[in-house]
């Protein structure tokens, strides 16, 4: 899509149907209509991509950040049957704070609190983990004098840079470093308060993240799993079987809070919204962890609650109470909840 703008055929479509409500994703394949993602459901469009010259088709992946008039993408290419296709995720231009997403006042304060130690934000893609983490920064840089660092591949949101008393350097990886490890590795050199890791995807990244944590920083980072339980699991998966058990005591220690996020949608106010379930530390949730025994991390949810805990059934209580209605899955013949229980059961079986 070179030279794609706000002038060209593609560009014009592309704003209009950005403007509307509900509008996250783009779907463009050459000669084809394009599709797009309303509140969750795709939709196809009348209009089709036409190239105005033949494109060299190169293998493999690739992901980028572009923008088209006012508005910015998170773009992904890919190739399929021989044709390029390009995914198109349309970033927001403010960065909401917590209140306007829900964001639960426990983890706020902690997050606001803390002076080291590893914050999790947890959920499928396309829950809003992004969106909670800037958040979550944005309040926090608004009221403390810190240096935060973020890796990002690409940079989504764009922080403001005045009338804050804080310093964000923000780097896109394959811009601005190469490599993901050795560039947060060299952070840690840099003076940093708060470092955003983005996604752990490595023992590399999980082990020097843990390291970060132990040494003073506040890390916040983000994995695709759907439970507190489950985030434990997957992270301590992540390190190499000799250093694991030194991993987990140190995991025991210095992780602050799991938060694990799902979007559901309200028919009625044709918009989506958030529930949650968050683990904070306690000295019960630390020993639990220490032991291994992660599969008692949900009691320590439902008996946490007077602590400024939640398990997504306490959680969507709230949202009911005040005015959300969401909506099950009927194509499926099972609720929503059935539906996450059972991907919850899947990846447990994974993991064993």
């Amino acid at each position: 899509m070179e030279g794609l703008n706000e002038s060209t055929p593609l560009g014009e479509r592309l704003i209009q149907l950005a403007k509307g409500s509900g509008i996250s994703d783009f779907y463009i394949t050459p000669w084809e209509p394009i599709a797009y993602r309303r509140n969750g459901d795709l939709v196809f469009d009348s209009f089709i991509y036409q190239p105005e010259r033949e494109l060299k088709i190169i293998s493999g992946c690739a992901d980028y950040a572009m923008v088209v008039g006012e508005y910015r993408f998170r773009v992904n290419r890919m190739v399929s049957r021989g044709r390029y296709r390009w995914v198109l995720r349309l970033l927001p231009t403010e960065i909401p704070n917590c209140d306007e997403i829900s964001v639960p006042p426990a983890a706020v304060k902690a997050f606001l609190q803390a002076k080291n130690g590893l914050f999790l934000i947890c959920g499928a893609t396309g829950s809003g983990k992004t969106t909670t983490i800037a958040s979550l920064n944005l309040h926090r840089a608004k009221r403390r004098r810190e240096h935060f660092i973020t890796f990002e591949d690409p940079v989504e949101y764009i922080y403001p840079t005045k009338d804050i008393p804080s310093l964000i350097s923000q780097r896109e990886i394959g811009e601005d470093d190469d490599d993901f490890a050795e560039a947060l590795r060299g952070s840690l050199r840099q003076a940093p308060d708060v470092i955003m890791v983005g996604e752990i995807r490595d023992s590399e990244t999980a082990e020097i993240a843990l390291q970060a944590a132990e040494t003073g920083h506040v890390v916040v980072a983000t994995l695709h799993t759907s439970s507190a339980a489950q985030t434990v699991q997957r992270f301590l998966k992540l390190i190499p079987a000799e250093r694991v058990e030194s991993a987990q005591s140190t995991l025991a220690d210095i992780l602050r809070m799991i938060l694990c996020q799902r979007l559901l949608f309200d028919e009625q106010r044709g918009k989506r919204f958030a529930t949650h379930e968050m683990l904070l530390q306690y000295d019960s949730v630390s020993n639990l962890i220490r032991r291994g025994e992660f599969k008692k991390l949900d009691q320590e949810l439902e008996t946490g609650t007077k602590r400024g805990m939640c398990s997504f059934d306490s959680s969507m209580s709230s949202r009911i109470s005040e005015g959300w209605e969401p909506i099950g899955r009927k194509d499926t013949g099972f609720t929503f909840n059935e539906v996450e229980e059972f991907l919850e059961l899947e990846e447990e079986i994974e993991l064993k």
